[in-house]
C-alpha cells in the first residue's frame, strides 16, 4: 500500500487568506481559510491537522488536488490511442484509473513567498503508469480575490499523447435536511448524469446550443457533467456565506454531490469523463491530443 506523507508542508497567507500545500501528497492543497468580521471561513473541506501520512488510493475527502494527466475515472485503467493499445498500472485495488496520478506524487518546490509557492513535477515514460514522458508545473498564489491555482503541462516525448487536466476541490456543504442554503449557480450547455459512481458516458453533444443557467441544491445526490461550462460557479454556503469558483481553459464541468456527506466537488476538467474511451478521433484531437514540446494550461480561482 502506497502512503503520502503530508509533512513537511507550505504555509501561504495574504489579503486575509491563508493556504496550507503539501508537496509530497501531491502538492495537495489541505487548507484554504479566509479571516475576516471576527470569523474564520474554511473555503475547502480541511484537513485533519494530526494526519501524518494517507493512502495514495484512499485519501481523506478533504482539501483539493489537481487532476492529471487524466481527470476522473477511467475503468479498467486501459485506452486506445491512435492505435495502440495502452495499459495503466496505477497499483489501485480496484484496477479503475482515478483522476490521473499527479495528485500521488512527490512534486519539487521551486520556488516560494509569503504568498506564493511554485512546484514541478518530472515523469519518466519507464514507469508504467504512463507511457510518455512530461513535464508539469503548479503555482499557488492568494490575492485578493482568493486563491490562484495555475497547472501547466508540456509533453516532452517524441510522440502526440493524451492529456486531460482537471481541479478537484471539497467543497464543505451542509448534509442536513433541513439545509436551505446550499447551492450552486453557474452556466453550461448540455448536462450529463452520469452516476454517482462516475462511470456513465457522457458523449459530446452533436448540436450547439446556448448556454443555459444550471441550479443544482445541496441535498440531492448525483453525479452529473455539464458541456462548455461558462468558468465561473457562484456557491452559496450557510451563515450568508458565498464562494466564487472561476476557471479559464476549462470547457467543462463535473459536480458530485455525495450523499449523506459534507461536501460537494466541484471541478473544471479539460474533457467530459470517458473521454479517453468515448470521444471520435475528431473530438480527441480538439480536447486531448498534446503534441511534442507543446503545453496545456488551466486556471482556477476560489474565494
Amino acid at each position: 500500500m502506497q502512503r503520502l506523507q503530508v509533512a513537511p508542508t507550505v504555509r501561504i497567507r495574504a489579503e486575509g487568506y491563508e493556504a496550507i500545500i503539501s508537496p509530497s501528497a501531491g502538492a495537495r492543497l489541505l487548507k484554504l481559510t479566509r479571516s475576516g468580521n471576527n470569523q474564520r471561513m474554511d473555503c475547502v473541506v480541511p484537513f485533519d491537522e494530526h494526519i501524518a501520512s494517507i493512502d495514495a488510493h484512499q485519501w481523506p475527502k478533504a482539501g483539493a488536488f489537481v487532476m492529471l494527466p487524466f481527470t476522473n475515472r477511467l475503468d479498467p485503467a486501459a485506452f486506445e490511442w491512435q492505435g495502440r493499445k495502452i495499459t495503466l498500472h496505477n497499483g489501485s485495488n480496484t484496477g479503475q484509473g482515478l483522476h490521473g496520478f499527479g495528485h500521488r506524487r512527490d512534486w519539487t518546490v521551486s520556488e516560494t513567498s509569503d504568498l506564493h509557492i511554485a512546484l514541478e513535477l518530472n515523469h519518466a515514460a519507464a514507469c508504467a503508469e504512463w507511457p510518455w514522458t512530461f513535464k508539469a508545473r503548479l503555482n499557488y498564489k492568494l490575492g485578493a480575490s482568493g486563491l490562484s491555482v495555475a497547472l501547466s503541462v508540456c509533453n516532452t516525448d517524441a510522440t502526440t499523447m493524451p492529456v486531460s487536466l482537471g481541479w478537484h476541490p471539497f467543497i464543505p456543504f451542509s448534509n442536513s435536511e433541513t439545509t436551505k442554503n446550499n447551492s450552486l449557480r453557474f452556466t453550461a450547455s448540455h448536462m450529463h448524469d452520469i452516476g454517482l459512481d462516475g462511470l456513465g458516458r457522457a458523449l459530446l453533444s452533436e448540436d450547439i446550443a446556448a448556454n443555459q443557467t444550471f441550479a443544482l441544491d445541496g441535498k440531492t445526490a448525483s453525479t452529473t457533467a455539464f458541456e462548455n461550462f461558462g468558468g465561473e460557479v457562484d456557491v452559496s454556503l450557510e451563515k450568508n456565506l458565498r464562494l466564487k469558483l472561476t476557471s479559464q481553459h476549462a470547457p467543462h464541468l463535473l459536480v458530485h454531490r455525495p450523499p449523506k456527506l459534507p461536501f460537494v466537488c466541484i471541478e473544471p476538467v479539460g474533457s467530459l469523463p470517458g473521454s479517453f474511451k468515448n470521444y471520435t478521433k475528431a473530438q480527441s484531437n480538439r480536447e486531448l491530443r498534446l503534441d511534442p514540446g507543446e503545453w496545456r494550461h488551466l486556471v482556477c480561482n476560489l474565494g
